[in-house]
């Protein structure tokens, strides 16, 4: 007699001297449900009896057999998330990290380092600056004698040595400049300047003029001028605080032979501007990689739950399959890789089990 699985549709021929009891059981192989075969009623029934076949059962109460409890770990979307997003989310955070790091200190070796260095180079240029007006002005002495005294000359003939002005006021810098200083004696007790790019200066106390325009910050000036003074022909150099608040700094360079000073001075940003702007362009460069490793973050957050969220929905409509539920709607993917592949496969699939379920019937009849 021949026995067909009605979970799975396989078909098994039995000997019915097999059946010794009221009924016979076994387990299918292809599915393993258990098929049980009740005594062929030939045996029990009286000579000339009729058998009659056994009504089949009928479509709609036919229920697939419950899938078995499993164990619920990790799930796909988990899994995916961990592969697709937090791996590479880890890495790119990593390596953002790093490189934000680097340019972080790229910036501080540019305003420390490197501001440093043109720093002292900005003051090696304005001392050198005072040391060869200083010169030219001792050559342009020793062929006019009369200017050696102090004062060299009265104020009323500033303009008469025009030549002489143009050699003691030099520019420095951008807005810097080069003037000539008289130091107090004792004959003049009080320090004149003699050579200045404002002309109503010219032959004014210094030490009071200074005092009156940089108020506060006056002393840090007066120190540089003192230790140029009190020294014995050397040079002095100092940073001191203009009143528009902006540093400068200044060389007293000697005259030699004479009791005048060159005093070189200007604004040392005008040397360190560069560097400050390239410090600015460096934080500009790393407000971009930021930016950057931001949208690179959720733009793969995006792609990775969009790539889980599609790959969750064919494994939920293949497990709905499994047990029995052929009217599952499969989420079309129109896509050419494995993804695409597995939506026409799960939709073979249905059909074909369906095709299966319905010849399963159709022989039952």
């Amino acid at each position: 007699m021949t026995i067909i699985c009605e979970q799975c549709g396989r078909q098994y021929n039995i000997d019915p001297k097999q059946i010794t009891g009221k009924q016979f059981i076994f387990t299918c192989e292809s599915c393993n449900t258990k098929i049980i075969i009740p005594k062929s009623p030939e045996k029990t029934m009286r000579k000339g009896q009729k058998v009659a076949n056994p009504a089949p059962p009928k479509a709609e109460t036919w229920q697939p057999a419950p899938s078995p409890p499993t164990k619920i770990g990790i799930g796909l979307r988990g899994k995916m998330f961990f592969l697709f997003f937090f791996i590479p989310i880890c890495l790119v955070v990593a390596g953002g990290l790093l490189y934000l790091n680097y340019m972080k200190n790229l910036s501080g070796l540019i305003t420390q380092e490197s501001s440093q260095i043109v720093a002292t180079m900005a003051e090696q240029a304005i001392a050198e600056k005072g040391r060869s007006v200083a010169k030219e002005i001792e050559r342009y002495m020793l062929t006019h004698p009369e200017l050696k005294k102090n004062p060299p000359f009265p104020k009323e003939d500033y303009k008469n040595y025009s030549e002489f002005s143009s050699i003691a006021i030099q520019k420095v810098g951008t807005t810097g400049y080069t003037c000539l200083v008289a130091k107090h004696t004792e004959s003049e007790p009080l320090s004149k300047l003699w050579a200045h790019p404002i002309e109503k200066l010219i032959g004014v106390d210094i030490d009071a003029a200074m005092k009156k325009t940089l108020g506060e910050d006056f002393q840090r000036w007066y120190d540089v001028t003192v230790k140029a003074f009190k020294g014995k022909g050397q040079e002095a150099a100092g940073y001191y605080m203009w009143y528009d608040k902006r540093e400068k700094y200044m060389v007293m360079v000697p005259v030699e032979g004479t009791d005048f000073f060159i005093a070189s001075t200007t604004y040392l940003d005008e040397f360190t501007l560069p560097m400050t702007e390239l410090e600015q362009k460096a934080t500009a460069m790393t407000v971009h990689a930021r930016r950057s490793v931001t949208i690179i973050l959720v733009v793969t957050a995006v792609y990775s739950f969009r790539l889980s969220g599609k790959l969750r929905s064919l494994a939920d409509a293949a497990d709905r399959i499994s047990v029995g539920d052929l009217d599952v709607a499969i989420e079309t993917i129109k896509s050419r890789d494995e993804l695409g592949r597995l939506t026409q496969a799960l939709n073979r699939m249905q059909t074909s089990i369906r095709l299966a379920i319905q010849r399963l019937r159709e022989r039952k009849r």
